[in-house]
């Protein structure tokens, strides 16, 4: 499988709803022990861990979409792919 293939494959997981459904779990989990007036020691690392998580699962998640979005596949006609990527200028762009 390609590294590709392997980057859209996780970026899939990530939004799927059993991945989601957690990240709401973790969410409602930090917001009651912010909420909590005295909280102990271990919750307080908790709460800073699973900020950590999240921003880093957010900027890996965001690199991981720029890595895909500059993969570029030739598939079929090269000459038809390189000219659909082409943007028109002059006169032409009246007619796309």
């Amino acid at each position: 499988m390609s590294r590709f293939n392997l980057v859209v494959n996780f970026l899939n997981t990530l939004n799927s709803a059993p991945v989601k459904d957690a990240f709401s779990n973790l969410s409602n989990l930090i917001e009651n022990l912010e909420n909590k007036n005295d909280p102990e020691p271990v919750e307080v690392e908790i709460v800073d861990a699973a900020y950590q998580v999240i921003e880093k699962l957010n900027l890996l998640q965001s690199a991981m979409n720029q890595y895909k979005a500059k993969e570029k596949t030739l598939t079929g006609n090269k000459l038809t792919d390189l000219y659909g990527n082409s943007k028109s200028s002059g006169t032409s762009t009246m007619f796309d």
